[in-house]
């Protein structure tokens, strides 16, 4: 009897555009890893920069002029959360953790997750920061 390999979920090509050596085609990403491909570009998608979708993406860059302090941090863990909110309903989060770090002038970001369909519980890290 064959062993069944498991139903693909979620996927999408991997966008640091790397080639799979064996299809010589662009790589892919599957299930809970494209899943966090996408919450990275939402979060990193500016307001008017999706053609027709103005609202698609996260203010979070103006967020990041303000004080660096705790209720700047508060004020981003909203943002984060009406952005997947409103755009991303394969992803359930059940924690933001956000908190300034001073000596890289950078936001450190957790975020606890289920992705719709993994039984299993998700981390996604990542760093905010000024670019100007």
């Amino acid at each position: 009897m064959a062993v069944k390999k498991p139903a693909r979920i979620y996927k999408d090509i991997d966008m640091g555009f790397s080639i799979n050596p064996v299809t010589k085609d662009i790589s892919r990403k599957y299930d809970v890893n494209a899943v966090k491909q996408a919450m990275k570009n939402l979060l990193f998608t500016d307001y008017y920069t999706k053609p027709f979708q103005p609202k698609y993406g996260s203010p979070l860059a103006e967020a990041l002029f303000e004080p660096m302090d705790d209720n700047t941090a508060n004020i981003i863990a909203t943002l984060v959360q009406e952005a997947f909110d409103n755009w991303e309903p394969r992803v359930r989060i059940d924690d933001i953790i956000v908190y300034p770090d001073y000596d890289q002038n950078e936001y450190k970001v957790q975020l606890n997750f289920h992705v719709v369909g993994v039984r299993d519980p998700q981390i996604f890290t990542t760093a905010l920061r000024r670019l100007r």
